[in-house]
């Protein structure tokens, strides 16, 4: 009845996107990192690796294996290497103003956030549907009670405006999520946490993140032996709390 209705969805299944600017980040787990790479191999054409330094022997061995998956995929890759350890937190926000640095958005993806196949088209339809929005400062690929989850997310060159503040003044923030007021006041936040001044941010200056209607990310690494944190302490225990199940 409709000869040509396959055809299409065929069409939309292959399709790889040009224009979508992600950056991930990589470092010690070769096997989780795979998993992300493989599904931006089948959506993009391009993509950026970044590579934190190190001198550690496991992990130089876990980054040559990195490295010679990037050297055989028919993917475009821009792999920037650090020529020194710049730590967890300073590797993000490094990579981030790097995206920054080279389009209008940047789309950062950690090495154990792996992205299903819609998170791509929710993220091309979303950096462009609200990127005049003043209100609209992030695109999370996870569901959150919270105002913004960093499991797979966007911003726009225009709106990053990242500022790292002491517990005592986000405490200050007026209408400050009561549950983060919560945990605040309860615990101290691990060192290698970014994220946190981000959220913040977003009730300091009454903006906000789109979520998508089911989640677009499945972290595989949060309880990894090899990863920093833990959803079982701290403050990713906290935001792990503020996941919305489908």
């Amino acid at each position: 009845m409709y000869p040509n209705l396959k055809i299409f969805f065929l069409v939309e299944n292959c399709m790889k996107y040009d224009n979508l600017n992600v950056v991930v980040l990589a470092y010690s787990r070769f096997e989780l990192f795979e998993k992300v790479f493989k599904q931006c191999e089948k959506n993009l054409n391009t993509l950026t690796v970044s590579i934190d330094y190190t001198e550690d022997l496991f992990i130089l061995d876990q980054q040559e294996k990195i490295l010679n998956l990037i050297r055989e995929s028919e993917l475009n890759v821009n792999v920037i290497s650090r020529n020194h350890n710049h730590g967890l937190v300073n590797s993000i926000l490094r990579s981030i103003e790097y995206g920054c640095s080279i389009s209008d958005h940047v789309i950062i993806l950690e090495d154990d956030c792996v992205p299903s196949d819609e998170f791509f088209s929710y993220m091309d339809e979303s950096l462009k549907t609200y990127k005049d929005d003043e209100s609209v400062v992030s695109i999370c690929g996870t569901k959150t009670k919270c105002k913004f989850n960093p499991w797979g997310w966007a911003t726009w060159k225009n709106k990053w405006k990242y500022n790292e503040l002491s517990r005592e003044q986000i405490l200050e923030i007026q209408d400050l999520d009561e549950s983060l007021k919560a945990f605040l006041l309860n615990n101290r936040v691990e060192k290698s946490i970014w994220s946190l001044n981000w959220l913040v941010y977003h009730d300091q200056h009454k903006v906000k993140s789109i979520f998508p209607s089911k989640n677009l990310i499945d972290n595989v690494g949060i309880d990894s032996e090899e990863g920093v944190h833990s959803s079982k302490i701290g403050y990713t225990q906290w935001i792990t709390s503020q996941i919305l199940k489908d």
